[in-house]
């Protein structure tokens, strides 16, 4: 058995005493041995009787590296640890794996008293450690023909010297078992090594579950809360606003959390007690879930290294991020018709700063790791920076599909739609024919669930009162639209024969079906249409005509969702 930065002697002869150390089970290559967790858990007790039988081989072959006769070893005293579970209480079972092994091997020799114990956890996550005593008899009493030799009463001290098997005489370093129980085989470079290379694993797979939430999320604002500034959650209504400020304070926690973990293990592989072998040993004995420091890292571009498969994350992260914001800016700015353009720049550079910052930040202390390991830094490389940018723009594409719409200036095109049959969803959304969606453009509609109050205190449905005049409206006629990008419209009925408007402009008049809607005191004017629609919102009030004969609770952001148009 070797432990990385071991401080201690693994068998320590004084006289015909032995103490053994805690020997955790390995492989005859010297791997530790699987499985690995805690036994009634992860490691079923069969596993682990198995895994304490493999303890107690290699404790025999630490005795023969010493230079120790077994043929004149006699055990005298096992000390056993399992990692147990919590509940699991079966403990002499696991550690008889250990015992029954000594008696086959060495008879009568092999009886020894012994302790099983349960631990909390054991080096590198094994099953089982086991430490040991034994004496080492007489050359002339080894075959049993004579008693064996009984332990000075009077043990030796740190300052005492004593005669080893070889001949030599030895200072003894006077530990004790009560020294050293418990104690982690683990210099404390390499245990802040183990802890950090475990974080680190946390920290991949959560940055991997926020990259997969954002684009959930980007997916989701896109779909059903583009033209209402808020995302439906059960009963509750998210605004779109709070969402870019969640992301970003999600990345920038975890990239500074990234980088300090990193800093951490870093620093423990400066340590002049940490040699390059052992802390690759403890690398490979338990790599992070994204093995960023195996060395196939170093190559200029290897797509499936662990390296670079977080870059792809984070990249992926990024696009998805922008698309959150777009969705959450740009598009109800546009139903509002208020220019969101200022908010969308400002959110987007906060996040490619964040981006910057991380990269930065964890690149450094990563390039510093991989030249104390493999004698050379790590690159990202071209090949990879190119990769990572079409990552991201895939990441923003999936994420909202009318970005290219957006850049290129088509969102603010009106395109006809119709002439078509139609019908109400509220009182501020068409169904058309075919099953293409329209918002109401400039006009804010009373809420399909919504009650008001009459000219007596009466409470009546005043918002299915609205859904229902809009299919009046459009009961018998076709309509005729102008739409923008994602599904505002500005809509006319039309009759056989009548000449359809060429321009959008044209379908800016009393007679639109938004400004009927207004009239008819159903609805009322929003963003840039307010001041056009003024003077027939105004009738509508004096006229006391729909929801204005009695009181009303404006429809204000609260707002039934619309699926955008496909």
């Amino acid at each position: 058995m070797r432990i990385p930065g071991q401080k201690f002697e693994t068998v320590q002869v004084s006289g015909s005493r032995i103490t053994i150390a805690g020997h955790l089970p390995f492989d005859a290559d010297g791997k530790l041995a699987k499985p690995l967790g805690k036994v009634g858990a992860e490691v079923d007790a069969d596993e682990a009787y198995k895994a304490a039988r493999q303890v107690a081989l290699g404790m025999l072959a630490s005795l023969q590296a010493a230079g120790v006769d077994l043929d004149r070893v006699e055990w005298r005293k096992a000390f056993g640890m399992v990692n147990a579970a919590p509940g699991f209480n079966a403990l002499p079972g696991v550690i008889n794996g250990f015992s029954e092994l000594l008696l086959e091997v060495f008879g009568e020799r092999g009886r020894h008293s012994r302790s099983a114990i349960g631990v909390a956890e054991l080096p590198f996550g094994a099953p089982v450690e086991v430490e040991a005593e034994a004496v080492l008899l007489p050359l002339e009493n080894a075959d049993g023909t004579a008693p064996a030799p009984t332990l000075d009463a009077n043990p030796v001290t740190a300052d005492s010297t004593a005669e080893t098997s070889t001949g030599q005489t030895k200072r003894d370093p006077g530990l004790r078992l009560a020294d050293y129980a418990g104690i982690s085989p683990l210099s404390i470079p390499a245990e802040a090594l183990v802890r950090s290379i475990e974080s680190l694993s946390n920290l991949f797979w959560i940055s991997i579950g926020g990259t997969v939430v954002t684009v959930f999320l980007a997916a989701l604002v896109n779909l059903v809360g583009t033209a209402e500034g808020v995302l439906p959650f059960g009963e509750f209504d998210i605004p779109l606003s709070v969402l870019p400020i969640a992301c970003l304070a999600f990345a920038m926690f975890l990239f500074w959390l990234t980088a300090s973990r990193l800093r951490m293990l870093a620093g423990a592989l400066s340590d002049d007690d940490l040699t390059a072998a052992m802390a690759r040993d403890i690398f490979r004995l338990d790599p992070p879930v994204l093995d960023v420091f195996a060395a196939d890292n170093l190559r200029y571009f290897a797509p499936l290294s662990g390296f670079s498969v977080l870059l792809w994350n984070w990249s992926m992260f990024l696009g998805s991020s922008i698309g959150l914001i777009f969705a959450a800016t740009i598009l109800p700015g546009s139903a509002a018709s208020v220019d969101s353009f200022p908010s969308f720049l400002a959110y987007a550079g906060f996040t490619l700063a964040i981006m910057a910052y991380g990269v930065r930040r964890t690149l450094l202390p990563l390039r510093h790791i991989h030249q104390r390991l493999h004698g050379q830094p790590l690159r990202i490389g071209a090949a990879r920076t190119v990769v990572a940018v079409l990552v991201a723009f895939g990441g923003l594409l999936t994420s909202n599909t009318g970005m290219p719409i957006a850049f290129t200036g088509q969102w603010q095109e009106w395109n006809p739609v119709g002439p078509l049959r139609a019908n109400a969803i509220d009182g501020e959304t068409l169904l058309l024919e075919g099953g293409q969606a329209i918002v109401l453009a400039g006009i804010q509609a009373l809420r399909p669930d919504q009650t008001c109050l009459d000219a007596d205190g009466s409470v009546y449905a005043c918002g299915r009162e609205a859904t229902l005049h809009l299919q009046s409206i459009v009961r018998e006629q076709e309509v005729f639209c102008f739409v923008a990008y994602p599904n505002l419209g500005a809509c006319v009925v039309v009759t056989n024969g009548q000449t359809l408007p060429r321009r959008f402009e044209e379908t800016i008049t009393e007679q639109n079906i938004g400004a009927r809607m207004v009239a008819a005191g159903y609805a009322f004017g929003e963003g840039d249409a307010t001041e056009i629609l003024r003077q027939t919102q105004n009738d509508a009030q004096r006229q006391r005509r729909g929801a204005w004969r009695g009181a009303f609770e404006p429809p204000g952001h609260t707002r039934t969702p619309h699926r955008a148009a496909p």
